[in-house]
């Protein structure tokens, strides 16, 4: 159609995917260094192992939440039409 433009909002998020999907995947990496200072008894007592199971529960969360993140944005961009009306707001996209 003539009065169509690209739709600027998607091609916004086409660029930023691939540092949002690297940002998401790191999520749970901040985890990584208490987790392994406790494994090598960096401290030991019963506290110590409820925090370690914490942690760990905690890790995998946001890893999680991570990876749900990266998919949403994903899917909000695989869901985007190419082409939208010249008068909507996502032709005009300045993000």
């Amino acid at each position: 159609m003539a009065d169509d433009a690209d739709n600027q909002y998607k091609l916004a998020l086409a660029e930023e995917l691939p540092t949002i999907r690297g940002d998401a995947m790191i999520c749970g990496f901040p985890f990584y260094e208490a987790e392994d200072a406790l494994e090598k008894k960096a401290w030991t007592s019963g506290v110590a192992d409820d925090f370690s199971t914490a942690l760990t529960g905690h890790h995998s969360t946001a890893g999680e939440a991570g990876e749900s993140a990266g998919t949403a944005l994903e899917n909000r961009h695989d869901n985007e039409p190419d082409k939208v009306p010249a008068d909507d707001d996502r032709a005009r996209w300045a993000g």
